[in-house]
């Protein structure tokens, strides 16, 4: 096998950044993956176009973890195994779909907006402090840094795994369900989320800081239990209330 080494890799990568640029109906994804994956393809002509019809071919999955299947593509044509892709996006695209919906979508991105919201509010609750609307707005960054960095390296960890395994990268998207990040991020959001809340009311509101403290503990505590149980909106009308009330 002939390695692509590390500039077609590179160039696959930020190629992927652009896989929903020309999203349609018909394929979704598939010229966002077909643009990705041509520095991959074969050079001889009657290869590349065989490769071409199997890239161009139906894909539509989370795009941060497309890498998986772009870098198990450049393996497959490596080897001369290109038909085996169609079988391997069929397999491949319903958990890549709903695994990065779970870890990005309803995880990490929001998190990262409720930890901004966190930084900001000491802030919010105390106009007059400088320093605490520099700390705020500099912690604010941070998250939003975080979770860059989190989903570009997520996505070039992908890429590299894929082409690394091949066909067997299947068992590695198989196993991502069962990733501690997967189920830890809506835990996670879960807490942030009831420490935000009860900060954020009672100063919209108006109410006092005796308020804000016991609605912190309550609602921080039962935020643990979000993901399991449905207590969002109970939880959330009984801190509004509060909030108004107390």
């Amino acid at each position: 096998m002939n390695a692509p080494g590390p500039f077609p890799i590179l160039r696959i990568f930020l190629r992927s950044m652009l896989i929903q640029g020309a999203w349609n109906y018909r394929g979704m994804q598939h010229l966002g993956f077909l643009w990705a994956q041509l520095p991959a393809l074969p050079r001889a002509e009657a290869a590349r176009r065989q490769a071409l019809g199997r890239a161009f071919e139906f894909y539509n999955a989370h795009p941060y973890l497309c890498g998986y299947l772009l870098g198990a593509a450049a393996r497959l044509e490596e080897e001369g195994q290109g038909e085996a892709l169609a079988r391997l996006k069929r397999a491949a695209i319903p958990p890549l779909g709903a695994v990065g919906d779970r870890l990005f979508w309803a995880g990490l991105k929001p998190l990262s907006g409720v930890l901004a919201v966190l930084a900001l509010l000491p802030a919010a609750r105390h106009p007059g402090g400088s320093l605490l609307l520099a700390l705020g707005v500099g912690a604010a960054l941070l998250a939003t840094a975080a979770y860059n960095w989190a989903h570009l390296a997520w996505r070039w960890r992908a890429l590299r795994e894929g082409h690394r395994l091949g066909l067997g990268v299947s068992a590695a998207i198989r196993a991502l369900a069962s990733h501690p990040l997967v189920a830890g991020s809506s835990t996670a959001l879960a807490l942030a989320a009831g420490l935000a809340l009860p900060m954020a009311l009672p100063w919209a509101a108006g109410a006092g800081d005796q308020a804000g403290t016991g609605l912190f503990f309550v609602v921080a505590l039962a935020s643990w239990q979000l993901p399991a149980r449905s207590w969002t909106l109970p939880l959330l009308l009984v801190a509004l209330l509060a909030a108004w009330t107390l």
